[in-house]
């Protein structure tokens, strides 16, 4: 319940929003009149300011929960004074403002994109058009946002959602729309995440060897690209420039799509023989120019290129053709993909006794405990992990 407090001969309303964070605001009324008219009981007029006082504060707080203030009615508690109507605010609705916002990230393809998504579906989750005041969104307002997507999508996706809202809601913390960001540190249940993951299966060194056997056009030589460099993910491998690759100097130098990792890879026998191979026949400055340009017809993702990949599976009975359920509108992860290697580069260098940390540096697998202990493998060591990869397939 809001409270008054007397700060240089005004009352100031106190209150605490729903987060719990304490706010002061000016409700204008004098604690005692400068003008008493003759006649008046100075006792009664400080009394009356007081309580009318009270009333403000109790109007105040409940802007701030519901997002609207009330100028007439406060004007009318005030006594008519003209500037009580500046204690009104203008009333921004969730709809209005996530519009506007998105409008403005519409010179960043990618993020408007991945944003637009997240603003569509928070406003079909309010409904009426989001035509909420913004400062009605509280932090129990973005967990049923959270609970009610992870019933129809991926936690990752939700994850994204909620990434894209908390910036637009930062935004509006700045242009003092909103007192607080009510999506900032929401967080998935972490036994909601992993029940919703679906897993996928590495291939096995049998099945990689047909692999490379089967596929057409540049798959095989890009699937031993990837192992060859521990497991690197498929848009990494299908930009993969000459400008990366020194040959005399034995490393390819990565920076990984996804985490921005930069990684130099030691170019190992087998890999070698395979630029020298591609470069020979080399038209521009891809090393794999198809998938490269199948990469940017994509929009720089590599989903197009997973698509081809996955279809090829099904096609060469690698993979079940059949569709598989999962709730409401979440993705289908296909058994295998081209991301399983990944996994069968983790499989053959931890069977043959590889070192776990050295194992997530040579794949590039992010981990708080590389980070903790500085973990800095010498540059042979890596070279003899790598080779274990190779003299495990023979491609």
């Amino acid at each position: 319940m809001a409270g008054i407090i007397k700060r240089s001969n005004k009352w100031v309303a106190v209150f605490k929003t729903l987060d719990g964070k304490e706010i002061r605001k000016t409700t204008r009324v004098d604690v005692v009149p400068k003008v008493i008219p003759p006649g008046t009981n100075k006792r009664a007029l400080i009394a009356q300011n007081e309580a009318r006082a009270r009333l403000i504060a109790e109007e105040l707080e409940n802007g701030h929960k519901t997002g609207f203030i009330d100028s007439q009615r406060l004007k009318a508690i005030a006594g008519g004074d003209v500037q009580a109507a500046s204690l009104g605010r203008k009333v921004v609705s969730v709809g209005a403002y996530l519009h506007e916002w998105l409008q403005s990230r519409s010179g960043k393809i990618q993020a408007y994109e991945r944003d637009g998504k997240a603003v569509k579906q928070f406003i079909l989750f309010l409904r009426n058009d989001g035509g909420q005041a913004i400062a009605s969104i509280n932090k129990d307002t973005v967990r049923r946002f959270a609970e009610t997507e992870m019933e129809r999508v991926s936690s990752g996706t939700v994850s994204r959602y909620l990434e894209s809202l908390s910036c637009a809601f930062n935004q509006a913390v700045e242009k003092e729309l909103i007192i607080s960001n009510p999506f900032r540190g929401a967080r998935l249940d972490k036994k909601k995440k992993q029940d919703d993951k679906q897993e996928r299966s590495a291939f096995t060194v049998e099945e990689v060897k047909r692999l490379v056997e089967i596929l057409p056009g540049e798959w095989p030589d890009m699937i031993r690209v990837c192992l060859y460099t521990g497991g690197q993910r498929l848009g990494d491998i299908a930009t993969l420039r000459w400008e990366q690759v020194n040959l005399e100097g034995g490393l390819i130098s990565m920076t990984s799509q996804k985490t921005k990792r930069r990684m130099n890879k030691p170019i190992i026998g087998p890999l070698k023989e395979i630029l020298k191979e591609r470069e020979k026949y080399s038209i521009n400055e891809f090393v794999f120019p198809l998938a490269a340009m199948k990469h940017a017809q994509g929009g720089g993702k590599s989903s197009k290129l997973s698509l081809e990949f996955t279809g090829l599976l099904k096609k060469h009975g690698m993979i079940s053709s059949g569709e598989r359920k999962v709730p409401g509108d979440k993705r289908v992860l296909s058994e295998k993909s081209f991301h399983s290697l990944r996994a069968t580069a983790v499989t053959i260098l931890r069977l043959a006794g590889v070192p776990a940390d050295l194992c997530r540096f040579i794949v590039g697998h992010d981990s708080e405990e590389i980070e903790r202990v500085y973990f800095r493998p010498d540059s042979q060591d890596v070279v003899h992990a790598m080779e274990e990869i190779s003299s495990k397939i023979i491609l």
